[in-house]
């Protein structure tokens, strides 16, 4: 007889908790035995057996094997070290935490406590990155030199984001940035992943587009390898996506774009488009499958990579403070 697993969702404002949600529901030894968030959003949601406003106090009276977590990144962070100090794995929503401080306090509970941590990112559950990684370390491409990724719209506000969501979005405190925590997070896990840890990074970003206060609407970082470089660009501000690819990599005897799954190789023989083969888990199977064998996640859902990309964040947003002034 399979082992019930009992799931619990720690916050609600994160735009992305609904997919988790149904992800979980799809897993037939799940029940979602409790739910907490502070806003009116509890009143609405539906299929759990105990809502509480408090997520200190669902922890303290439920028995909970799987923890989703998806709150603001500030808060996220808590309520993790929280869980995993208590020996619950926490599935937490992408990019682990607002701060690399934050995310090695994570880092602490999780090697102490010995549950599971994930870090989910919506994009790892498309074939790509792994494609990628896959031609890369075969050398078919010969020496990647060149990563570009590029992702984002128009803005949390103006494509329709609920207040809760955009509320912390809007907040450099809870969200690490603006579009540079919201999207450049995730050219940074995918560069750390394919490349590793970079030796410096720089970057520069504004509001360029809003009448309304935020940190930045529009970021672009780069990150320099010995030898090879990174150009990662996270936007609020494009009202309209160009028909480019997402992420691009040179090599030396090629080139690997991608229109996320839908992919291109360019070599001296010509070009080939393939698509890659998307993943047969879904971040609850996965977590599950994780959880009952003890391994660690695997990928950009591994929390050192995660973390790494944290401290990559890190560094570009003090590299945009410090930018120097041309001299006229």
């Amino acid at each position: 007889m399979a082992q019930q697993i009992n799931v619990a969702v720690a916050g609600l404002t994160h735009g992305h908790v609904g997919g988790l949600i149904d992800s979980w529901k799809k897993v037939p030894d799940a029940t979602l035995v409790a739910v907490a968030d502070k806003t009116r959003l509890l009143d609405s949601i539906d299929g759990f057996k105990t809502k509480y406003k408090d997520w200190r106090e669902m922890l303290d009276k439920e028995q909970i094997d799987a923890l989703v977590v998806t709150s603001d990144n500030l808060e996220s962070s808590e309520i993790a070290v929280e869980a995993l100090s208590r020996g619950i794995g926490c599935m937490v929503e992408k990019p682990m935490a607002a701060q690399a401080k934050d995310a090695d306090r994570m880092l602490e509970a999780w090697k102490k406590g010995g549950a599971t941590l994930m870090i989910n990112w919506p994009v790892a559950w498309s074939g790509w990155i792994e494609e990628f990684k896959k031609r890369v370390d075969e050398g078919e491409i010969g020496h990647p030199f060149f990563f570009r990724f590029r992702n984002g719209h128009g803005g949390p506000k103006e494509i329709g984001c609920g207040p809760e969501f955009v509320e912390w979005l809007y907040d450099e405190e809870k969200n690490g940035g603006g579009a540079i925590g919201d999207f450049c997070s995730y050219g940074a896990v995918v560069a750390r992943h394919l490349f590793g840890m970079p030796e410096n990074v720089y970057c520069v970003r504004g509001n360029y587009t809003k009448d309304y206060e935020v940190s930045d609407d529009h970021a672009l970082c780069l990150l320099k390898y010995p030898k090879a470089a990174a150009e990662l660009e996270g936007t609020w501000a494009t009202a309209a996506s160009d028909t480019g690819p997402m992420a691009v990599i040179h090599g030396s005897t090629g080139t690997l774009a991608a229109w996320w799954d839908h992919c291109e190789l360019s070599a001296k023989g010509g070009r080939t488009e393939f698509q890659a083969a998307k993943p047969t888990h879904t971040p609850a199977t996965y977590f599950l499958e994780c959880m009952q064998a003890g391994k660690t996640p695997e990928g950009i859902l591994n929390p050192e990579i995660a973390a790494d990309a944290c401290r990559i964040l890190d560094a570009a947003i003090a590299s945009s403070r410090s930018a120097c002034a041309v001299k006229p």
